[in-house]
């Protein structure tokens, strides 16, 4: 079997990142088929001393800074994180380094028989999430690390991963997201999220809307759960946040500690509210026994790379990548711009997907831009360039469409002089798609 084989092997699975909202509501919806395979491999994840993250916004560059504090403190570190920008590889790391493809060729050959065998079951063949996760625990445990970072993929509560024991739990900023399938109010998707919350296991939530922090701190009680909120005290909080062009300098004060001018990579003021979940996480893991430290938390932060979240990869014109898929997402995209880059011209790149609310999103993003250029990623679940152009057209009367997402990459270098910005945004799917046009895919 070779590498493409193996891949082609899994997107024959049921995917629901790429099939349209509400195709997974046809499915039963539980852990019976994780439970089944990780049974059948000796239980990897019980093994597995880990953080488990969950949220609407955020999640990713969360876990992408825990795993990098926990690498500069020495352990060998696992990351498990969904969707990936340019190959599958991205989504299963050790200590920031892509799993191989032979060890991925190697565990779809492991697992095959196993999966094959669930077709005749009741169960029925795992989804291709479902089966990700199983390769993830199973290179993790294979390859000796000391700890992981898990991202749920979609939701919490029935997520694949939500198998694991973690030490401490995280909850980023909750939003109106993936409404088929995780419910049509804020209240319904943070149980679903809140599902993550295990009995006896601290968790730290981002600032949330009361409503949200209801429901939170509702769930916690019954399962005998510490809450603590980035803000309130004990929990960390962002107390002075300095950035310019390409880093900022945020002050935390942390559960154990001062944190004075950390440096991150990762810009505008959600990621430091990011950055203060993150160490407060690992504050928890070191009360367990995990020896990290002040150095690592600091060198950690500082080299922390999470591609495709406000990533600038030219100046000349400026080229921003940003994965901002919703309402929320926009908004802090265009908080980052005003304090980054402002007043400078802005042609907006954007392709959403279907089941997003594409007016609030354009009404966050156009009101900033000098003209849009609607695009569409190969996503099954895209919104067609056109369709889209009708409604930024409400909002922003410079608009065109082009597809696919290198040609309106053209078409905005084009239109672009050396001291403009262009931004590509509105799905990582369209990011990935414009990192591999403009050459700035970072593949091992």
């Amino acid at each position: 079997m070779t590498y493409k084989e193996a891949v082609a092997y899994l997107e024959s699975l049921i995917d629901y990142e790429r099939t349209p909202a509400g195709a997974a509501a046809t499915r039963v919806w539980n852990l019976d088929r994780t439970l089944h395979m990780l049974r059948a491999v000796e239980d990897p994840h019980v093994r597995l001393p880990c953080l488990h993250i969950a949220g609407t916004k955020g999640k990713g560059s969360t876990a992408a800074m825990a795993a990098a504090i926990f690498t500069a403190a020495g352990h060998r570190t696992g990351l498990y994180t969904s969707p990936h920008l340019i190959t599958f590889r991205e989504r299963i790391r050790i200590d920031d380094r892509l799993i191989p493809e032979r060890d991925v060729v190697g565990l779809v050959q492991q697992v095959r028989p196993l999966i094959e065998s669930m077709r005749e079951t009741e169960m029925g063949p795992p989804s291709f999430h479902e089966a990700y996760t199983l390769l993830a625990f199973l290179h993790f445990v294979r390859e000796e690390a000391d700890f992981a970072v898990i991202e749920t993929g979609l939701g919490g509560r029935l997520d694949a991963t939500n198998v694991v024991r973690p030490v401490a739990c995280g909850l980023t900023r909750i939003g109106l997201d993936h409404t088929a399938e995780l419910g049509d109010t804020i209240e319904e998707i943070a149980r679903e999220k809140a599902g993550i919350i295990k009995p006896g296991v601290s968790v730290i939530s981002a600032p949330q809307e009361p409503s949200v922090l209801e429901v939170f701190q509702e769930v916690a009680l019954e399962r005998g759960a510490q809450l603590l909120v980035v803000g309130e005290s004990p929990a960390p909080r962002v107390s002075e946040l300095r950035q310019d062009k390409s880093h900022q300098l945020i002050t935390i004060e942390g559960r154990q500690r001062l944190y004075a001018d950390l440096k991150c990579p990762l810009l505008g003021a959600h990621q430091a509210e990011n950055a203060a979940l993150a160490i407060g996480l690992v504050e928890i893991a070191e009360q367990h026994g995990l020896e990290v430290g002040e150095e690592a938390i600091r060198k950690g932060l500082a080299e922390v790379r999470w591609p495709g979240r406000f990533q600038i990869v030219s100046r000349r014109p400026t080229i921003i990548l940003d994965g901002a898929h919703d309402e929320l997402g926009a908004a802090a995209l265009v908080r980052t711009l005003e304090a980054t880059i402002p007043g400078r011209r802005i042609i907006l790149v954007l392709g959403l997907h279907g089941d997003k609310d594409a007016s609030a999103i354009a009404g966050q993003l156009c009101p900033v831009a000098d003209r849009v250029i609607c695009t569409a990623s190969s996503s099954p679940r895209a919104l067609e360039a056109e369709e889209l152009q009708r409604v930024v057209f409400r909002l922003c009367e410079h608009t065109s469409a082009y597809t696919p997402v290198a040609a309106a990459v053209r078409a905005a270098i084009a239109q672009a002089t050396q001291s403009d910005a262009v931004v590509i945004t509105g799905s990582l799917y369209v990011v990935g798609e414009a990192m591999q046009a403009l050459g700035a895919a970072e593949v091992e």
